[in-house]
């Protein structure tokens, strides 16, 4: 049995567990919905009221609308992005809109990373929408948790009276803090996702071969590092590129998954070796570089997408307040259309990205 299939048993066999405890689990404040699991409860008004009020909050709120309005058009210029490279250029363009499915379009042992990550930046998100409610004399009634197939959530539920009443500033200060949390989250981590790799890199890995290529043909395989090319050093892609285009023989080095040391003598007249592969990472270094490449993704991701204006995002919330401000008597209505046309946008992008052979 694959473990797929052992992965798609144990989701199974858990959300059978959820059905059967639905009465017991609702008693202690839970809804459970098919796939969906939520926790919800009244919570305090006020969350960290001095962090709220202090003046380097107050500045973040300022820079959170302007991270917000960017968020906004970055996630518009995405799916539009998209959509033209998939239309115009198929065979080249390197941007697509693919779901998350883990197993399919992940790996099952990313999947971890991926869920904490998820797990802190939707808590971060959602608690500097609280603290900004706070700071805008708006009250929290309530907040909780959402667990959707197996994707982690978090929610917080400003007073929607009070939300409405509040001046336009205000409005879009609580409803940026959010989308601006994730976006600095995601320039923290970039560094770290970027370079970390080819700073810790111990060779490159392949991680498989192209049947009939020259790397198949010497019997190359799947676990082995490329530590040297004809006496060079390799530790990053660059290197192993450069090396493969200096010459067409080469001596390669690799260290096997048993510690050995192997040579390959090969002949490639096209500088192609015909590997997979990837960066030979130290095992106690890995999995804080694999963290780090999924909290920049979630939030990047976040930020672009919870941006656009979508209609149940904050990038909708943040536009409709803008356009109902440009126009108070049809702000609603010009918003709502325009809404709906970027969504089948994003959804068309989307059903490009996984129909269109790569």
């Amino acid at each position: 049995m694959s473990s797929l299939e052992l992965f798609g048993i144990g989701f199974l066999v858990f959300w059978l567990v959820i059905f059967a405890l639905k009465k017991k689990l609702e008693t202690r404040g839970f809804k459970v919905y098919p796939f969906v699991l939520m926790w919800k409860k009244s919570t305090r008004s006020e969350w960290f009221p001095k962090l709220a009020t202090s003046k380097e909050y107050r500045f973040f709120e300022k820079v959170a609308i302007a991270l917000g309005l960017i968020s906004m058009i970055g996630g518009i210029v995405l799916i539009y992005y998209t959509i033209s490279g998939l239309v115009f250029h198929p065979a080249t363009t390197a941007i697509r809109l693919e779901p998350i499915i883990p197993g399919i379009t992940i790996g099952l042992n990313e999947v971890p990373y991926l869920l904490l990550a998820i797990g802190i930046s939707v808590v971060l998100h959602e608690l500097s929408h609280a603290v900004s409610s706070t700071s805008n004399k708006i009250n929290v009634k309530g907040g909780g948790f959402i667990l959707i197939g197996i994707f982690p959530g978090a929610f917080v539920e400003p007073d929607e009276s009070e939300f409405q009443t509040a001046s336009f500033k205000s409005k879009l200060k609580i409803v940026a803090a959010g989308i601006a949390v994730n976006l600095i989250l995601a320039g923290i981590f970039f560094p770290i996702a970027s370079f970390g790799p080819t700073l810790f890199s111990q060779g490159i890995q392949i991680v498989g071969t192209i049947p009939h290529s020259e790397a198949y043909n010497i019997s190359m395989h799947a676990g082995q590092i490329i530590e040297k090319i004809n006496g060079q050093p390799i530790r990053t892609f660059s290197e192993l590129n450069q090396s493969l285009y200096s010459t067409t023989h080469y001596l390669i080095q690799v260290k096997n998954p048993n510690g050995t040391i192997s040579y390959y003598t090969a002949i490639a007249k096209n500088h192609f070796l015909g590997v997979y592969v990837t960066y030979a990472i130290p095992a106690s270094i890995f999995p804080f570089l694999e963290f780090a490449v999924w909290m920049f993704i979630v939030n990047f991701s976040l930020a672009l997408f919870n941006g656009a204006p979508l209609f149940i995002t904050d990038g909708g919330k943040i536009f409709t307040e803008i356009i109902k401000k440009i126009s108070l008597k049809y702000g609603e209505k010009i918003s709502y259309y325009i809404q709906a046309f970027l969504l089948l946008s994003f959804i068309f992008a989307i059903m490009l990205s996984i129909s269109l052979p790569r």
